[in-house]
């Protein structure tokens, strides 16, 4: 099912069939049934982040109601909510992924698929999430 991409590849094919299942407000299975048959393959990597995204986004978007500083989640341009959904997800639930790269991951793609004020609120809203995770390690 899937040629294996570099994790940035992997990463943006992941960005594209959530905000797709976002913008079109449908299940991210159809999203990938449709990918598969225009394109072929999906990334192993991008397929676990999307499902994993698509399992957790209640939590994931709880804790981005809680550090975005006045910014509901379901107010973030469907590019920013769907970037920031991929890099807390990875922040959260895979190990051989540093909260750094996450972050530096997420913000380059902001840089290529949103507004010029984006990168500064996905890496700023991101920094306040590992703050908190960060806050949550050590107190707990």
């Amino acid at each position: 099912m899937s040629a294996t991409l570099s994790r940035r590849s992997a990463r943006k094919q992941a960005f594209l069939a959530l905000y797709q299942s976002d913008l079109n407000v449908r299940p991210v299975d159809d999203v990938v049934k449709l990918w598969l048959s225009y394109r072929g393959t999906l990334d192993e990597y991008a397929l676990a982040v999307v499902r994993g995204v698509e399992n957790d986004r209640e939590e994931l978007d709880a804790i981005l109601e809680e550090v975005s500083a006045g910014w509901p989640v379901h107010r973030m341009s469907t590019v920013d909510r769907t970037i920031l959904r991929i890099a807390l997800y990875e922040m959260l639930y895979v190990d051989d992924v540093p909260p750094e790269v996450a972050m530096s991951e997420a913000v380059e793609i902001a840089i290529g698929f949103s507004g010029e004020e984006s990168p500064a609120f996905v890496g700023g809203v991101l920094r306040g999430a590992a703050e908190l995770q960060r806050g949550k390690v050590e107190s707990g």
